[in-house]
């Protein structure tokens, strides 16, 4: 039983498209700056530039 509000809707990225890929390269990075305080900014860039890969080969992208 879910509380007033707290509906979830899951959509399956069938198409992982660049436009896709870019939006969701802004949801890994700003997810990862407000939790890993821990990293540098050179180290989030350095790992930045893996996530568009890491995106596109997972086997299955639900958000």
């Amino acid at each position: 039983m879910s509380q007033p509000g707290t509906e979830m809707n899951i959509t399956v990225a069938e198409d992982r498209n660049p436009e896709l890929i870019e939006q969701l390269t802004e949801v890994w990075e700003s997810s990862v700056r407000a939790t890993h305080l821990f990293l540098s900014q050179a180290e989030i860039e350095d790992i930045k530039q893996y996530i568009p890969q890491a995106l596109r080969e997972v086997p299955a992208c639900m958000f």
